[in-house]
């Protein structure tokens, strides 16, 4: 199990898993060799809300850093998955379908959503953070956020 950095707004704990590469749209790249597990971060998920259905690309799909690769519904807002990294969707997540909750749930873990065969990492790696650059960032946003309730 990896570890985590926290930080705590109002009532709410925010975690940011160590180990894992971040784009500035809050979705994350768990890189194994030349493929990685992509997913939400957890200030996502607690921003948008509970997810309600998930529209997912099909295995095949080829797509850039950055691209949209699907769309989450949840109670609160309809957005698109941006993929942080660039190559070619290898795998779903097959729980998605029937349990998409597990994104709110374990974003980290089983609320994964692709895995993607990694076209050209050594590139997309100057646009993605490493866990504690994103803590700033996501507590930049967090007080934003909170700034505009």
């Amino acid at each position: 199990m990896g570890e985590f950095l926290e930080t705590t707004y109002d009532k709410f704990v925010f975690k940011v898993r160590t180990g894992y590469f971040y784009s500035q749209d809050d979705f994350w790249a768990d890189v194994d060799g030349d493929s990685a597990l992509i997913g939400v971060s957890d200030f996502l998920q607690k921003a948008k809300g509970d997810v309600a259905f998930l529209e997912t690309a099909e295995v095949g799909t080829e797509v850039k850093q950055g691209g949209e690769i699907g769309k989450i519904e949840t109670i609160k807002a309809t957005f698109g998955i941006l993929s942080p990294v660039s190559g070619k969707v290898i795998e779903v997540n097959p729980e998605m379908e029937s349990n998409s909750y597990l994104i709110n749930e374990d974003c980290y873990g089983a609320g994964w959503i692709y895995k993607i065969q990694l076209a050209d990492f050594d590139n997309d790696r100057a646009n993605l953070l490493a866990a504690d650059k994103y803590l700033d960032l996501m507590q930049g946003k967090i007080a934003e956020e909170m700034k505009n309730k």
